[in-house]
């Protein structure tokens, strides 16, 4: 009977093991590069600048205090394209302070901090070039509280966004004059800030703000200024009588020509029915255009073959009888992509999960679309977003949208909202990718046509005798860089039995150079 258990229980073990190893390998993603950074402690955390092809700034928080007490020592490690420090850096930081935001704007990097753990109100932000440990900082005091959820630079000019007393706030701040000032136009309601964004080349940003309309609906307001702040439009997207505008991503101002895509919903304010796009020219709405994912082709590919047709099945029987079919999901916009007279519009679908207990028993739950604890269940106790997959569409100038796809998602979860897929684009061709449990997770389409399917690369270790023994799945990711670079970072626990390095087991904070060549023959 034991043995005949043993047997039982290698079979799955066996079947996944084969799994693991018949999944395909990226023919187009390469790791060139490699840099370890010792985690001497647990407590040390780490945080990456990317500055384009100025480098890296790596910065790293300890739980050394300096000799002169008072505060704690922040590793600073300036980092080139090549993998090599160019220059390492000891910040002291007084105790209660704390990482707030960080930015990179034409070869300058700022770490924005508050200097007092009471007095959210004093901050502080240091200014690095790659050249060399010379810094210059910034004593920033914004009168009031604010509670920072945005940290930009344009030009001259430092943006800080958040909230004031649960009400908006945007904040210029010019490094030659050093005055604060307040945008105008924001505090005196109560709508949510949903994102800022900067144009490089014209030194505008724009701030995109959800806001409540008269009959009870929801809209996305468009605000333009310059880097002085200074309005230059103010676009309020007009939805219809029946719509609620959820969310926007915004294109850049150029010439006068601006894009919105977002998602909408007539009821919900959690669940949207499907994506907007809207065209403005010169603050003027030109028109909005709606698409339920029911009229997309590959809304529903991440899921199994017969699972999609089902569902394509009841769609076209609605459509035989002049109706849509209704789909309900929460969706996290990303920035749209510009190239080549086309747009690409970014989304991941996730959904929360809880854990309810009952008197004398608790169970396991997932909170998913249109999901409704049943009667009874008290305490709930929230466990994450778990990701589902990635929505990308491109769409003309005329807002028609011209291919979809989608790409499966799977094993990640955070406390918080996050983008996990990097979408990039080259020539026709566009290559997703995010990373999770030590892989590059990668997906290439051209179109509606898929190029390479899904694909899982391994995160190259330093050394070939190097084995991974752990890795922290809370402390990964993959960032664009510059060009068709991007770099992947995260903690890994190494062996080494031949302890190349001295030693035969070592934790380290790693970065990864990932390139991709798209004219490579995928697999």
């Amino acid at each position: 009977m034991k043995k005949f258990l043993i047997v039982l229980l290698l079979i799955p073990f066996f079947s996944f093991s084969q799994r693991k190893k018949d999944r395909d390998t990226s023919a187009v993603i390469l790791q060139p590069n490699r840099i370890e950074f010792e985690k001497k402690r647990d407590g040390s955390e780490f945080y990456v600048v990317p500055g384009d092809k100025k480098g890296i700034l790596l910065v790293e928080e300890t739980l050394e205090a300096s000799r002169g007490g008072g505060g704690y020592e922040w590793k600073l490690h300036m980092i080139d394209t090549a993998l090599q420090i160019k220059w390492s850096q000891t910040l002291i930081i007084p105790s209660g302070g704390a990482l707030l935001g960080y930015e990179y704007f034409e070869g300058r990097f700022y770490l924005l901090y508050s200097k007092n753990q009471f007095r959210s109100e004093d901050l502080v932000v240091y200014q690095f070039t790659s050249v060399s440990t010379d810094f210059v900082a910034y004593e920033i005091t914004t009168v009031f509280p604010v509670d920072i959820t945005h940290f930009e630079s344009v030009g001259e000019t430092l943006l800080i966004a958040g909230y004031a007393n649960f009400r908006p706030v945007v904040i210029t701040y010019n490094i030659n004059d050093r005055i604060p000032r307040v945008v105008p136009g924001f505090y005196d309601n109560k709508n949510e800030i949903l994102d800022l964004v900067v144009d490089e080349d014209s030194k505008l940003f724009t701030v995109i703000m959800s806001e409540k309309m008269r009959n009870k609906k929801y809209t996305v307001r468009v605000r333009t200024f310059t880097d002085r702040g200074d309005i230059i439009q103010d676009n309020l997207v007009n939805p219809g009588e029946k719509r609620s505008l959820l969310d926007a991503a915004s294109t850049t101002f150029a010439g006068g020509l601006q894009y919105l895509a977002g998602t909408h919903s007539r009821k919900s304010l959690q669940y949207s029915q499907g994506f907007y796009l809207s065209k403005f020219i010169n603050g003027q709405q030109q028109f909005n255009k709606y698409f339920p994912f029911a009229d997309l082709n590959n809304f529903f590919g991440h899921l199994k073959p017969k699972r999609e047709e089902r569902i394509m099945n009841r769609i076209e029987r609605k459509r035989e009888k002049g109706k849509i079919k209704k789909f309900n999901y929460r969706l996290l916009v990303h920035k749209i992509l510009q190239r080549d007279g086309e747009y690409i519009m970014i989304a991941e679908a996730y959904y929360p999960r809880y854990n309810y207990s009952t008197a004398g028993s608790s169970f396991g739950a997932y909170g998913g679309f249109g999901y409704n604890p049943g009667a009874g269940r008290t305490n709930p106790y929230f466990l994450g977003y778990k990701y589902t997959h990635a929505v990308v569409l491109g769409f003309d100038p005329n807002c028609n949208i011209i291919w979809d796809q989608t790409f499966k998602i799977e094993d990640i979860q955070t406390f918080s909202l996050e983008e996990n897929v990097v979408v990039s684009a080259s020539g026709g061709k566009v290559i997703l990718m995010y990373l999770e449990e030590n892989e590059i997770r990668s997906k290439i389409v051209e179109g509606n046509d898929i190029v390479e399917g899904r694909t899982f690369n391994p995160v190259k270790l330093s050394f070939e005798s190097d084995e991974l023994k752990s890795k922290d799945p809370s402390v990964e990711g993959l960032k664009k860089w510059y060009d068709e670079t991007l770099f992947a970072f995260g903690e890994q626990s190494i062996k080494n039995p031949e302890g190349i390095t001295g030693k035969t087991q070592r934790k380290v904070f790693y970065i990864n150079k990932i390139q991709y060549d798209l004219n490579r023959q995928p697999n």
